[in-house]
């Protein structure tokens, strides 16, 4: 009665647990809307953690498609790989290898995008504990490998320390004692530096190891390390242990009295330990000693209180060894009958073994079949969905292609069309810009040039009638000669302003001194300077440039007409130079009447742009426009500076010669 009104307090208070973690979910998952609610995320995974620990795997399951939802909506690939490690869980824990192993498969995959090392180490230790339950020690054995590297990525050396020794245990028991070794020694490593209190276990595995493979030496001296470090830290275990490693090395030689000692040692530290299983074992192992000493009594004594024990515990193996020891004992005391007695117990013992052995890996292949048929069908369904899907992507692609195509005929079909409009723009702009330079040119011809020219064939039928007196010519002849350098250098702006549009002057570089240039463009312009009282200064140093002679020549003679054209009386035009690194500065200098600053953008622009004289001097506006050409054609710069009323400074840059 006492035993049902406890049993039903403790699931009232399970119950009552269980409910709590569903409230306390339900309450937090309306809450998570956002990446910056992971946290809280976190909080909600404890409570469903809580529940399927609890055993509350319905109610568990319940909540896998809400908090996958909510994790890849706030894009939490942590959360989301955790929500697919506690479904694995759950399916594990209810024998569903298969369902375990996907979900497993699906958690890494996000754990992996979020780099979450430690929840990769703990699938693969998951994905172990299954695999030793199925009996594949291999996949096992791959699985922790896995999770311990991962587990040194992190430098987890207290994790460490524990799944080497684990690991080491595994290879013992396929007999593969190099690799156990190798592990075991590394286990030894790390629990010295950072569990020293705890080494002594994995000594004394390393120990028995050594002994299978006859290193008495080494396992020796393993086993009283261990046993000084397990009396240091009293840990009783450990030291029984250590005490049963020595007495198998003494029993081995035949040292049976030291042996013994060390059985006696390592029993009293079993039954402290309160370990009922090594002590009753290490008793029947003194038997043993007690037969081999001739000390029959104390034997039987030993081994009858060892099978008593042994019973109690249902430890068959154990009894195994103590039934063979018994019938060992009666035939050193001729009791042959009593030896046979023991020796069938020992074979009902080992049949029945072998029988529940024989089921067990009956049962193990059973699940191992029911999981590779529900592994089949998953996989059958996973390739009719695949099929499906192929099918329909198919389709899509067929649509994507066509699309594509279309686009692409109708992209081609739109840069033709684009293209044929620009080139007809093109010739267009170029047709517009042609009938420009014609208008332009006929504007020059019929107004400018046949005006100069007008006024030269007038003076010249004056002088043919000698309709002039002899002081009148003289005066006359100045007039002429200027007119007739004017019309000189229009022609010339003239036709280099053609062959500029039609795209045919052309740079011939040669070496040569500006300042000779200069002086014979000063010759030139001095009689017409001279007429408007201005001075003529060269300050040029000698200046070897890298460029077309006969372009700076035509450069020069149009800034020094212009500066001559917007000086008055008095004042004064003054070239200097300034070497440069790779160039050098030609300034044309003049104190004349200045440009006004909203006009200093005008005069290298396409528009031509002229203005009159101090002594009302017209010009094409061709001038400057021909000079920047010019100047840029032989890789240089033109600028100006000007100040209205004070004067302006022209500034071009050419290559000096190397």
């Amino acid at each position: 009665m006492k035993k049902a009104i406890f049993t039903w307090i403790l699931c009232v208070l399970f119950s009552s647990f269980s409910f709590s973690q569903k409230k306390s979910l339900d309450s937090i998952i309306p809450f998570i809307k956002t990446e910056k609610d992971s946290v809280l995320f976190d909080t909600a995974m404890k409570y469903f953690e809580n529940m399927w620990r609890a055993e509350e795997f319905d109610m568990a399951l319940s909540y896998e498609s809400k908090l996958l939802s909510i994790s890849n909506t706030i894009k939490y690939n942590k959360g989301i790989g955790n929500v697919y490690q506690h479904i694995g869980n759950v399916h594990n824990l209810t024998q569903q290898h298969i369902k375990a192993f996907y979900n497993y498969d699906q958690a890494a995959t996000y754990f992996k995008k979020a780099n979450h090392q430690r929840g990769l180490a703990i699938i693969n230790n998951n994905k172990s504990t299954i695999e030793q339950g199925r009996g594949n020690s291999e996949k096992a054995i791959h699985h922790i490998l896995e999770a311990n590297l991962y587990f040194e990525r992190m430098k987890d050396s207290l994790v460490l320390s524990s799944t080497y020794n684990n690991l080491a245990n595994i290879y013992s028991d396929i007999d593969n004692y190099e690799l156990a070794e190798e592990y075991y020694q590394k286990s030894i490593a790390l629990k010295k530096k950072f569990r020293p209190n705890k080494v002594g276990s994995a000594l004394n595995n390393l120990a028995l190891i050594y002994i299978d493979l006859g290193k008495i030496d080494e396992a020796e001296k393993l086993i009283n390390e261990a046993l000084k470090i397990s009396k240091k830290n009293n840990r009783t275990l450990d030291k029984a242990m250590a005490y049963t490693r020595l007495a198998n090395l003494y029993k081995a030689n035949k040292e049976y009295e030291k042996s013994k000692k060390y059985y006696d040692s390592s029993y009293c530290n079993a039954v402290q330990a309160q370990n009922f299983r090594v002590a009753a074992n290490i008793k029947q192992q003194l038997g043993e000693i007690a037969i081999k000493l001739k000390n029959y009594n104390e034997a039987e004594v030993l081994l009858d209180e060892a099978r008593t024990e042994l019973v109690r515990l249902d430890i068959p193996p154990l009894l195994l060894t103590n039934y063979r020891h018994s019938a060992t004992l009666d035939s050193a005391r001729n009791n042959f009958a009593s030896a046979f007695i023991w020796q069938k117990k020992y074979q009902q013992i080992a049949d029945q073994i072998s029988r529940n052995e024989s089921t067990e890996k009956i049962s193990k292949a059973e699940i191992r079949f029911k999981s590779e048929l529900e592994q089949l069908k998953l996989l059958e369904e996973k390739e009719k969905q695949e099929l499906k899907t192929q099918g329909a992507l198919f389709k899509y692609r067929i649509f994507t292609f066509i699309s594509i195509g279309m686009f692409v005929i109708g992209a081609i079909f739109l840069f033709f069309i684009i293209k044929t409009r620009r080139e007809r723009k093109r010739y267009i702009a170029e047709l517009n810009e042609s009938n420009q330079v014609k208008n332009k040119l006929f504007s020059i011809i019929s107004h400018d040039l046949k005006n100069e020219i007008h006024g030269l064939d007038g003076t010249l039928n004056l002088l043919k009638e000698n309709a002039i007196s002899k002081e009148e010519f003289e005066e006359i002849v100045p007039l002429l000669s200027n007119r007739t350098h004017q019309t000189s250098i229009m022609l010339n702006n003239l036709l280099n302003w053609s062959k500029s549009q039609m795209n045919e002057l052309n740079a011939k570089p040669t070496e040569f001194n500006i300042k000779d240039v200069i002086q014979n463009k000063f010759s030139f312009f001095e009689p017409k300077a001279a007429r408007k009282n201005i001075q003529l200064n060269n300050k040029l140093d000698a200046t070897l440039v890298y460029a077309d002679k006969d372009m700076f020549s035509i450069v020069s003679q149009n800034l020094l007409a212009n500066a001559i054209k917007f000086c008055k009386s008095g004042d004064s035009i003054t070239l200097l130079s300034n070497e440069k690194e790779e160039h050098y500065e030609i300034y044309f200098q003049d104190t004349g009447v200045g440009i006004p600053e909203e006009n200093l953008h005008k005069l290298f622009s396409e528009d031509t742009f002229t203005t009159k004289g101090t002594q009302q001097e017209a010009g094409t506006g061709l001038g400057l426009k021909i000079c920047k050409e010019l100047v840029e054609l032989n890789k240089g710069e033109i600028k100006v500076k000007s100040i209205l009323g004070e004067g302006s400074t022209f500034c071009i840059t050419l290559p000096k010669a190397s």
